[in-house]
């Protein structure tokens, strides 16, 4: 079994991620702000997010973190206006 030199450890794609984030935020302030206490809902769930999101890639960035995790963060984000539309659906229900 072969061991893996650091320097050929897979890092991250911060900036894959970061414009993601931004990405995602425009399209979610876009999409989801109402004047109803759905909407409201939906924009704080979606800051949270975001806001959870942003720590952790500063925490990962500042760790070093290597290997494919950030993948799992990059589907994460580009999926957010979907599962946080789904679940104000399922709390809620429609408006």
């Amino acid at each position: 079994m072969s061991v893996a030199h650091p320097s050929s450890a897979i890092l991250w794609n911060y900036r894959h991620l970061w414009a993601a984030l931004g990405i995602v935020f425009l399209v979610q302030m876009t999409l989801f702000p109402c004047l109803c206490e759905v909407g409201m809902a939906k924009v704080k769930l979606a800051l949270s997010f975001d806001a959870l999101i942003a720590i952790r890639l500063v925490a990962a960035k500042r760790v070093g973190e290597t290997g494919r995790g950030w993948i799992i963060y990059a589907i994460l984000i580009w999926a957010s206006p979907l599962w946080i539309e789904s679940l104000s659906l399922l709390v809620h229900g429609p408006h």
